[in-house]
């Protein structure tokens, strides 16, 4: 079991996927609460975007996940319904518009080797939750480790300058664990580098 402080993926520059489309729904009461709940990105995200951050809920639904938008508290690009719901294995949820930036990550968070350590990730990032407890007992779906994978090959084929993904972990060890000890980190990374040369 790998600590989920070092799930980090450097992306190799000039080699990609093709594009292609990512099978997604936009949530309604994500996208309506998501005008309170991101912000404006200071440059460009064609070319600003440079990292893909993963996270886990820590609960059970889809809706509690949505509530913390609605809330105010937090948001996120994807969301990654859990297999006893019915998007499951069909579709991931679209939570907020690429183009803003989400509050998934705290303003002072940094890691030295994340973008030579620059902070205010959020402007220059998107956020995926995986719903999931996170509690040992709650297994993450295949189909949730190879949707994720899918995104990011989608992120990575939309965005010439995406250079990492990381656990949320990684970018906050001191108060977050998210994804997960449990989460299928290597099965992920391989899902994600397949057929890219």
């Amino acid at each position: 079991m790998r600590d989920p402080g070092d799930f980090h993926l450097d992306l190799p520059a000039g080699a990609c996927p093709a594009p292609f489309s990512l099978p997604e729904k936009i949530h309604r009461r994500a996208w309506a609460a998501a005008r309170q709940c991101t912000a404006p990105r200071p440059d460009d995200p064609a070319l600003s975007i440079r990292a893909v951050v993963i996270h886990a809920t820590a609960g059970s639904s889809t809706d509690g996940a949505v509530s913390v938008m609605e809330e105010a508290r937090a948001s996120f690009h994807w969301l990654v319904p859990d297999e006893n719901e019915h998007a499951h294995g069909s579709f991931v949820w679209a939570s907020a518009p690429e183009a803003r930036a989400c509050w998934h990550v705290r303003n002072s968070c940094f890691h030295r080797h994340v973008c030579h350590g620059a902070r205010r990730i959020n402007d220059w990032s998107l956020g995926v939750e995986i719903v999931n407890a996170q509690s040992g007992g709650d297994a993450f779906s295949d189909w949730q480790v190879r949707i994720t994978a899918e995104i990011v090959r989608y992120a990575w084929a939309k965005y010439p300058n995406l250079a990492h993904v990381v656990s949320h972990a990684r970018l906050d060890p001191k108060r977050r664990t998210d994804p997960g000890p449990h989460f299928p980190w290597e099965a992920f990374k391989r899902l994600t580098f397949k057929d890219v040369r």
